[in-house]
């Protein structure tokens, strides 16, 4: 089952109810403004209905860990990767589209009163992004040929890892 949250709170199960999910996604990123939608994100939590009707408190805080977010605008946003490591750590990771990982952070996403430096591959827009999404639902990982790169909150700079 994947679930998506709005703006840090639950907002539902996406399913493909009313439309197919790659067009639920597109949709769901397409309504980022950086006002009353100003950030989108999906996990996967292994479950059925029942349990989740039954406790999505605890769903969310079992599972809730791994992620893939957008933040921004449906013009100008960031997606940001945030998934378990090897060694059982938590780590935060902004997808970008092929680049030079050493090349300087020229660019910025703004998301509420946040002012994150990226660098140009690193900005999507939702149609760029929907493709990004739609592989993690299904694979819960972010496709290859994209680059990772390493975002540790409150320490300035980051490692970069190839994908």
């Amino acid at each position: 089952m994947i679930i998506m949250k709005t703006n840090g709170s639950v907002s539902s199960v996406l399913n493909d109810t009313f439309r197919p999910i790659p067009d639920q996604i597109r949709r769901s990123l397409g309504l980022l403004d950086n006002g009353d939608h100003f950030a989108w994100l999906v996990f996967s939590a292994p479950i059925d209905d029942q349990t989740w009707r039954a406790g999505p408190k605890s769903v969310i805080d079992e599972y809730g860990g791994s992620y893939l977010q957008a933040g921004g605008t449906a013009e100008k946003m960031s997606v940001e990767l945030r998934r378990r490591e090897d060694d059982d750590e938590y780590r935060f990771y902004v997808i970008g589209r092929d680049h030079d990982l050493a090349e300087p952070l020229t660019e910025a996403i703004d998301v509420q009163a946040a002012h994150e430096p990226r660098h140009p591959a690193e900005l999507f827009t939702a149609d760029q992004a929907a493709p990004v999404f739609v592989h993690y639902v299904e694979h819960q990982t972010v496709p290859d040929g994209y680059t990772l790169r390493s975002r540790r909150r409150h320490v300035s700079g980051g490692s970069a890892v190839a994908r």
